[in-house]
C-alpha cells in the first residue's frame, strides 16, 4: 500500500471551502495564522494506512487521499476525533459537510506560497519512506516495494494486477488438488500395493477426489466475482472525483469511460457460480 500526499488542487478545495477555521462545531481557532503559519492539521476521515482510525481496506490511497476524505481540525480536535466510538466515519463526513456548507459561500484564498510549502513538506516526507524502503530497510533483499511515485489514473492497474496474481496461486492450488487423488495411486502403485480395494471405493466417499471442489469452484470464484465488482466500482467513483481536479488530463477522462463501459459491462454479465 502506497500512503499518498494529497494533491495541490485538493488542498486549496479544502483550504476554500474551510471559512479558515477548524471544522469541529463550534470550534474558531484557525488554521493558517496571521504570519501565514498552518496551525492546524490535514485529517483523514478513513485512515490513510492500518491501524488508524476508521481505515477502510477497500478503499484505494487515491481514495483516502481525496477532498471527499479529509478535513481541516485543530490539533485538540483532531485528537478528540480519535474517539472511533463518538466520531465515525458518518458523524466526521456529517461535520465536514455542515462546516463546509457554512463557510463555502465565502471561499478562503489560501496563499500559494503556503500551499506550496505544504506541498513540498508532504513530497519530502515521501522521499523519506521510499529512501527507508530501498536504502534501510532491515532486510533490504526481502523488501516489499513501496511504489510511492505511481501516477494516480495506474493505481488501479497495479492492483488488478495483483488480484490477477492472487487468482493464478489459487488456481494452482485447485490444480494441485484436482491431480491428488491419481498422484495417490501413482505412489501406492510404484510401492506395490494392490490397488483393487482402494479403486472400489465410491469417488463420493473418497476424500482425495476432487478435494476442496466446492471451494475452488464455488467460493473462490464468488470472491473474485465480488472483487472485480468493487473494485470497478470504485475505480470509477475515483476517476469521477480526479477529473473534476483534472479537466485537462486527456488519459484520466480516457481512463474513466473506459471504466465506466468496463463496469455497464460488468453490471448486466457477473454473476455467480452456484
Amino acid at each position: 500500500m502506497t500512503r499518498l500526499s494529497p494533491s495541490k488542487d485538493t488542498l486549496r478545495a479544502l483550504f476554500a471551502k474551510s471559512g479558515n477555521r477548524c471544522a469541529f462545531p463550534g470550534c474558531t481557532h484557525e488554521l493558517v495564522s496571521e504570519r501565514n503559519v498552518f496551525v492546524a492539521q490535514i485529517c483523514h476521515i478513513e485512515a490513510a494506512e492500518p491501524g488508524g482510525q476508521r481505515f477502510n481496506p477497500s478503499s484505494t490511497d487515491e481514495q483516502r487521499r481525496s477532498f471527499d476524505n479529509l478535513l481541516l481540525l485543530c490539533y485538540k480536535h483532531h485528537i478528540e476525533t480519535h474517539d472511533i466510538s463518538r466520531y465515525d466515519v458518518y458523524a466526521l463526513k456529517d461535520m465536514k459537510q455542515r462546516h463546509e456548507n457554512s463557510c463555502g459561500e465565502k471561499p478562503f484564498k489560501i496563499n500559494e506560497a503556503f500551499l506550496y510549502r505544504l506541498e513540498a513538506e508532504m513530497k519530502s516526507y515521501w522521499e523519506t519512506v521510499v529512501t527507508a524502503n530501498e536504502r534501510d530497510h532491515v532486510v533490504p533483499e526481502l523488501a516489499v516495494h513501496v511504489n510511492a511515485g505511481l501516477p494516480a489514473i495506474h493505481q488501479f492497474s497495479e492492483l488488478n494486477q495483483s488480484v490477477e496474481r492472487i487468482f493464478e496461486l489459487l488456481s494452482g492450488f485447485a490444480q494441485s488438488d484436482s491431480n491428488l487423488n491419481e498422484e495417490i495411486r501413482k505412489h501406492l502403485k510404484s510401492l506395490g500395493y494392490d490397488l483393487t480395494v482402494y479403486d472400489a471405493v465410491p469417488y463420493y466417499e473418497n476424500p482425495f477426489f476432487n478435494r476442496n471442489w466446492e471451494l475452488h469452484a464455488l467460493a473462490v470464484n464468488n470472491a473474485f466475482a465480488d472483487l472485480h465488482m468493487a473494485i470497478k466500482t470504485s475505480e470509477v467513483r475515483f476517476l469521477e472525483e480526479y477529473v473534476k481536479t483534472h479537466p485537462n488530463e486527456n488519459d484520466a477522462l480516457t481512463s474513466l469511460n473506459d471504466a465506466k463501459n468496463e463496469l455497464l459491462k460488468l453490471a448486466t454479465s457477473a454473476g455467480y457460480v452456484d
